[in-house]
């Protein structure tokens, strides 16, 4: 859906186009009728019911050029309206498509807790864009992929901590933490730890 730029020249430019289209006809033929009014002013003998008739069909078409003006006026506003109607739902629906594609991109890439995921489209929702090509919407972050920015951030440094830790389970699988005797870090635990390296980088 292509936007319309109410402010651009060539808007204005269209606009003023067909209101003179529209009125050029009325306003050539009020030119006619001045002309004829003031040939009959100017004669030796006016002829009244000439120069009422020519009057009442002058008075007829201004009557009718100011409607015409204010019908392309109208016409021009409630445009403008549509127009930022149109705008408006085609942000909302590109917003809706890189909330949703996010969404996607992040558990792929292992962000998988709700706080976690939450926080991490709050801090890209401003690079990811939607690309639009043809009929087809794709979303990217600068020239990438929103998928491959996303799982690169997943492996970065800032970007490692958002990531869901993938525990082994089944018997005797939970392995050990270093000098810990063969006891498991909870989660709590690890978020400590996991945020005290971050803070010492």
């Amino acid at each position: 859906m292509s936007e319309i730029d109410t402010n651009s020249t060539e808007f204005k430019e269209a606009v003023a186009a067909a209101v003179e289209e529209a009125t050029a006809g009325l306003k050539n033929k009020n030119t006619e009728l001045l002309g004829k009014l003031k040939k009959l002013q100017g004669a030796q003998q006016i002829d009244p019911a000439d120069l009422q008739a020519v009057e009442a069909e002058r008075d007829q078409l201004k009557t009718q050029l100011a409607d015409a003006n204010k019908a392309l006026k109208k016409a021009g506003v409630e445009l403008e309206a549509a127009t930022k109607r149109a705008t408006d739902t085609e942000s909302a629906y590109n917003r809706s498509i890189v909330d949703s594609a996010l969404t996607e991109a992040l558990t792929k890439a292992g962000v998988t807790n709700p706080v976690h995921i939450k926080a991490a489209k709050a801090m890209h929702a401003t690079a990811a864009m939607v690309s639009v090509e043809g009929d087809v919407r794709t979303v990217k972050a600068g020239d990438k992929a929103l998928g491959d920015f996303i799982a690169e951030w997943a492996s970065s440094d800032e970007g490692k901590h958002f990531v869901t830790p993938q525990h082994a389970s089944g018997g005797g699988a939970g392995g050990s933490a270093p000098g810990g005797g063969g006891s498991s870090e909870n989660l709590t635990q690890q978020a400590i730890r996991l945020r005290a390296q971050h803070n010492q980088r």
